[in-house]
């Protein structure tokens, strides 16, 4: 059997993360605290009564008393275990409170260069070139050619591939020491690939494979064949993103601007610990509404982050940066700089982003859709979603942390921060309500959600957008002209702004009868929806008529994909009867 060593390019890193290590109590364990509470019992008394092994029992006796909850004597009747007064006074709370010890370590990590995927430095063995050049001389060897990545530029894959689960991010020390190149060897046995981690992926395997198809038949040393790997697979090409098992609440759906701008001060209102919000612009209007709410919040205690993408008309005579100076020399004047903190970079990105604690403790909530909450008169018809299920906050709280660190994709202080608040948004108690399955959806990844949409709709297919452009037809409106005339469903397609060059007012699909869909005009409208049937909505900030995000700037667009019972039709009612009452007004 032929046997090939395919060399892949890595990037080597190492860096000092603090930590918190102490993984959470168990239910069990609690149970245990709480029994013992009643009166002193032995480890086979306790596993009789809860009916489960001794050994369990005696592992969560070793850690309640190294907690000092619990104290253990000798009796006549054997070792007998009771509660300290410690442990009588936490035993009534909701949960027991965490013993995590703060600490630190270097942490060494490799990034493939051909997907950018992070992995432990054991994970992925790594040489350095001369050494991999040396065994090129005795053995049958295939270089692939590293392709242009971002490295270390993914905050949950960090965290999650650099901590273990009793673990939680602190924060990480700034380095200004360059990773270095290396590489890692795969050996193709047959049609076999050995030597790379299980979770590689896919696409990394297959390209060893085609390498090593084109290995020379002797060894060449230096003069080793390079592969070339091709464009790196496109976020349009790759599998739907996963979906999280979440909780949603039926309230927490918000239509219209309205209920967006009480939602907005609501939320300022009742804020003590934290408020973040992304407005992709910044009006002095806009903010002036806001400010002294924010000021009391401040007052409160609240750390305020106040985050901005780019003004897009690049012709107003006030910039968004602009704006930007003015409200951070105001909020300067009032001594609150540290607590209110409108950061002076441009995030890059046109997604629309509110987290905030609930005011009772700090169990924080995000909310993702189309408003830009600090330049919006709210007079638009409006959609977006909030979730305080653990899960999809952490989850926009790391895309959060990823859009902190601006053009020059450092790794900051900030960044640290909301990657340290995503950590801690994880392990919140879920919310009572309905069961949900939630997709976090990223710029260039909607374009899938259009083609799911088409071939998954049964009766109909609903999408607004603020703007209309040349990219209406083949996002949108082709993928529904298909559905309509594969399907025999119902299309129906809103926009309350053409472009420079709009797409016709008509549009048909091969001539076909009866398979057109024409866009609609409404006026005041700025939500961004993708919905279809009954169950399935995609709240975006994403222009689904005009705007192409492509696929180098990810985070350009943020949207959340849910599926849960009436969701859309709660959506799609909500936005009909807005209509009719604008139809009845006008």
């Amino acid at each position: 059997m032929s046997v090939v060593r395919v060399a892949i390019p890595l990037l080597k890193g190492k860096r000092k993360f603090f930590l918190e290590k102490g993984r959470p109590w168990s239910l069990a364990e609690h149970v245990l605290l709480a029994a013992l509470i009643n009166k002193p019992r032995t480890v086979g008394e306790l596993a009789v009564a809860g009916d489960v092994p001794q050994r369990l029992v005696l592992e969560a006796l070793i850690r309640l008393m190294r907690a000092g909850w619990v104290t253990l004597q000798q009796e006549s009747q054997g070792v007998v275990f009771s509660a300290t007064a410690a442990g009588r006074s936490v035993v009534g709370d909701e949960e027991l409170p965490k013993l995590a010890k703060s600490t630190s370590r270097w942490m060494n990590f490799v990034i493939d260069k051909i997907t950018g995927t992070l992995y432990r430095s054991r994970e992925m063995p790594f040489l350095e070139q001369r050494i991999v050049e040396r065994r090129a001389a005795r053995e049958r060897l295939v270089w692939l050619r590293p392709r242009d990545l971002d490295a270390f530029d993914d905050t949950a894959g960090v965290l999650a591939t650099l901590f273990e689960d009793d673990e939680k991010f602190l924060g990480i020390e700034p380095s200004a020491e360059k990773m270095v190149n290396r590489f890692a060897i795969a050996t193709v046995r047959g049609t076999s690939v050995e030597g790379l981690p299980p979770r590689a992926p896919a696409e990394l395997i297959e390209l060893v494979k085609r390498a090593a198809r084109n290995a020379p038949p002797e060894p060449m040393a230096k003069n080793s064949p390079h592969h070339d790997t091709g464009r790196q697979v496109s976020f349009v090409d790759r599998p739907a993103p996963r979906s999280i098992d979440a909780i949603y609440r039926p309230e927490d759906l918000i239509l219209g601007g309205a209920m967006h701008e009480s939602v907005l001060h609501e939320a300022i209102r009742k804020a003590k610990h934290r408020i973040i919000i992304h407005s992709t612009f910044i009006s002095e209007q806009g903010f002036a509404l806001v400010q002294a709410p924010l000021i009391a919040a401040a007052k409160r205690g609240a750390v305020i982050d106040v985050l901005w993408g780019e003004d897009e008309n690049k012709t107003d005579a006030v910039t968004t940066a602009k704006t930007i100076a003015k409200v951070r020399a105001s909020i300067e004047a009032e001594g609150l700089s540290l607590s209110i903190r409108v950061h002076p970079f441009s995030t890059r990105s046109h997604a629309k982003i509110l987290v905030c604690d609930d005011g009772r403790s700090e169990r924080l909530s995000a909310t993702v859709g189309s408003c830009n909450w600090l330049s919006s008169g709210f007079q638009n018809y409006e959609a977006s979603i909030r979730f305080s299920d653990p899960r999809v906050v952490s989850a926009i709280l790391e895309q959060v942390a990823d859009l902190t660190r601006g053009g020059d994709r450092h790794w900051t202080e900030l960044t640290s921060e909301m990657a340290r608040l995503a950590s801690d948004a994880r392990l919140q108690k879920p919310p009572t309500g309905v069961k949900a399955k939630v997709t976090l959806v990223l710029g260039p990844q909607h374009a899938q959600f259009a083609r799911i949409a088409r071939d998954a709709a049964r009766r109909r297919m609903f999408v607004t957008s603020h703007r209309i452009g040349a990219a209406a037809r083949p996002s949108v409106v082709l993928p529904a002209i298909t559905a309509v005339r594969e399907n025999g469903i119902e299309a129906r397609v809103f926009y309350g702004l053409a472009s420079e060059s709009p797409v016709g007012a008509s549009t048909s699909h091969n001539g076909h009868p009866g398979s057109s869909v024409l866009p609609v005009l409404m006026s005041k409208l700025h939500a961004k929806i993708l919905a279809w049937d009954d169950d399935h909505v995609l709240i975006t900030s994403q222009n689904w008529l005009s705007a192409d995000p492509g696929e180098s700037n990810l985070r350009r667009e943020i949207g959340l994909m849910v599926h849960s019972k009436g969701i859309a039709t709660a959506v799609i009612d909500n936005f009909d009867a807005a209509k009719g009452d604008a139809g009845a007004a006008s």
